[in-house]
């Protein structure tokens, strides 16, 4: 419980003192006037992407769970996604609602589905991320003539580096095992089941390269949505920095923000909107950038309490049948 805190505590302090640096200095005049530019008309398109957006993502998630053998409704699931979306509000980073989505789908889905649920969320979230990354790389040439600073389209190489590396490393099921097994982890029994259930189910995926092309072209589709309604956010606020400029910058400021340092990504978000899009050539200030960060808080905060209405309407799942006495988790070939 006091690690807990102490945790808590911590994120807090990261998030207190990252707004506190960056709002100490600035023109409170110019960030009133910048948020005064709002035009409300934009709010339909608004959340409109928002919710294309969830109906894409539960579609991604569909297609993962059901060639594992979990069958879901598109409906169940884009509720379970709305609640995630509510308790990221709450949990640190903005994927801390992933943890309910997996024990959601685990729940309906009858015993021995953990693993496999965990397994649809880390391989849809990873796809996920690597779109990302590719949209931040092909944009960085697009974008190459509007930013007088060069070495800011180096983050986005680094990133799709990075990322290409975490999801090779997650395919190499065998090398896996055998680091696992020589840290002892057969002794932990719960939690080697898990990590077998979770690593077949991975390799389940690779071997099918139509789903995996589905998924990444849907994963390619939702963050071209998400980059397009925050564009439709910095026009609402009267912007005119160019729809290539977010395509590189967007894809990094959702990375940053996923990391666990802060509540729902406040203070992160704030700073690295500022750092990007005060850039050289760019076109936007402080106060502009501040005021982007707090609109889209704002705004995804209303999105979200939708999740916390379905939470408290949906009925709970139904008992799952009890599994055959030989349910044992099988090794999948890598």
């Amino acid at each position: 419980m006091l690690k807990r805190t102490a945790k808590w505590g911590l994120k807090l302090a990261v998030m207190g003192g990252l707004l506190w640096f960056l709002y100490r200095h600035t023109d409170l005049q110019a960030f009133a006037q910048a948020l005064q530019n709002f035009h409300w008309q934009f709010l339909p398109l608004i959340y409109a992407l928002l919710f294309a957006n969830s109906m894409l993502n539960s579609w991604k998630w569909q297609l993962l769970l059901a060639e594992d053998g979990i069958r879901l409704g598109l409906g169940t699931l884009l509720c379970s996604h709305l609640v995630g979306t509510f308790f990221n509000l709450f949990l640190p980073s903005s994927i801390g609602g992933d943890a309910y989505r997996v024990v959601d789908v685990a729940r309906r889905g009858g015993s021995g589905t953990g693993a496999k649920s965990f397994a649809a969320v880390f391989a849809e979230r990873l796809a996920g991320f690597l779109a990302m990354a590719v949209w931040g790389l092909i944009f960085s040439a697009i974008g190459w003539r509007f930013l007088e600073d060069k070495r800011v389209l180096l983050i986005p190489v680094v990133v799709f580096a990075g990322m290409s590396v975490v999801a090779g490393f997650v395919l190499q099921r065998t090398l896996l095992l055998r680091l696992w097994d020589t840290l002892g982890g057969r002794h932990l029994a719960k939690l080697d089941t898990f990590l077998r259930r979770f690593l077949d189910s991975i390799a389940l995926y690779r071997t099918n390269r139509r789903l995996l092309g589905k998924v990444f072209l849907l994963s390619l589709v939702f963050q071209m949505v998400s980059i397009a309604d925050i564009y439709a956010i910095s026009r609402a606020l009267g912007w005119t920095v160019p729809f290539a400029l977010f395509c590189i910058f967007i894809p990094l400021i959702t990375l940053g923000e996923a990391l666990p340092i802060s509540i729902f990504g406040i203070g992160v978000r704030d700073s690295l909107y500022v750092f990007f899009f005060t850039q050289p050539g760019v076109g936007a200030t402080k106060e502009q950038a501040l005021s982007m960060a707090l609109v889209y808080v704002a705004i995804t905060l209303v999105y979200s309490l939708v999740g916390g209405l379905v939470f408290l309407l949906r009925p709970a799942p139904p008992t799952p049948p009890a599994p055959p006495p030989d349910d044992v988790p099988q090794d999948a070939t890598p």
